[in-house]
């Protein structure tokens, strides 16, 4: 049974009965994300719901998927309801115009160097219909049991749910924006954490965007590495009939595939 879900604006709300499969940064990685592709279809049959929190695009030193990833998430975009998309801050710099750098390379460039490779004169056509796909996509997922999923944050701009479901109303370089797509811990603290989570009325809130060893708890936060990672590779199998009342309650539903 497909479940019911509400688009509002950048706010996915997901309800129904059915577990959430969360999945954050691939970064190019075309394995891992055929692993991952591999766990919804067969082992779940495509019933439940998937997400992919962005930064599916930028290589990180290895051979670089990212055009073969995205001609696929796109395909299923369209495709399958319960197949869900994030933006993150790689997928927003080509919105933007603005470089992202990883350990002094950037990463915009030689995105662009790669469609060349593979588009020839096309490419800038490509690169067109791939950044007005990365525009259509939304911030966050709300769940029915008041977990809150996104690519980083949280952002002491948001003061409400509202503010998520109009987050692009001010551009692509609002404050909020920003940092909904950049923030990493330390920019925030704990306390900021639960602040956002009253605000957006939740109990507890995944992130991808920082690479740790499978997942970091960090208060009511999970920052889980799906590909990207600075060990393990985890994703988290989310139980949407669970009762959610803090990030611990979370931590049985981490599940790690093979490196």
């Amino acid at each position: 049974m497909l479940m019911p879900t509400k688009h509002m604006g950048s706010l996915i709300e997901v309800g129904g009965s059915e577990n959430l499969l969360v999945v954050t940064d691939l970064h190019g990685n075309l394995t891992d994300f055929k692993v991952y592709l591999k766990i919804w279809e067969e082992d779940y049959g495509r019933r439940s719901p998937i997400v992919f929190t962005g930064d599916f695009i930028h290589s990180m030193g290895y051979e670089d998927g990212s055009v073969e990833i995205l001609e696929t998430i796109r395909s299923y975009y369209k495709r399958y309801k319960n197949f869900y998309l994030l933006l993150g801050n790689h997928e927003w710099s080509h919105i933007t115009g603005i470089d992202v750098y990883k350990g002094g390379v950037n990463q915009s460039l030689s995105f662009e160097k790669l469609l060349m490779e593979k588009f020839g004169d096309n490419w800038m056509e490509k690169l067109e219909s791939y950044t007005r796909f990365f525009k259509k996509l939304p911030f966050a997922v709300k769940t029915k049991n008041r977990v809150f999923i996104s690519h980083a944050g949280p952002s002491r701009h948001i003061k409400g749910l509202d503010d998520i479901i109009n987050i692009k109303e001010d551009g692509y370089q609002a404050p909020a924006v920003y940092e909904m797509l950049w923030n990493r811990y330390g920019s925030y603290l704990e306390e900021d954490i639960d602040e956002f989570l009253r605000r957006v009325d939740c109990n507890a809130m995944i992130v991808g965007h920082t690479p740790v060893d499978g997942f970091q708890l960090i208060g009511n936060q999970i920052i889980l590495s799906s590909s990207y990672s600075a060990g393990r590779k985890a994703y988290i199998n989310l139980d949407l009939n669970a009762k959610i009342e803090n990030s611990q309650d979370l931590i049985p539903m981490i599940e790690f595939i093979q490196a």
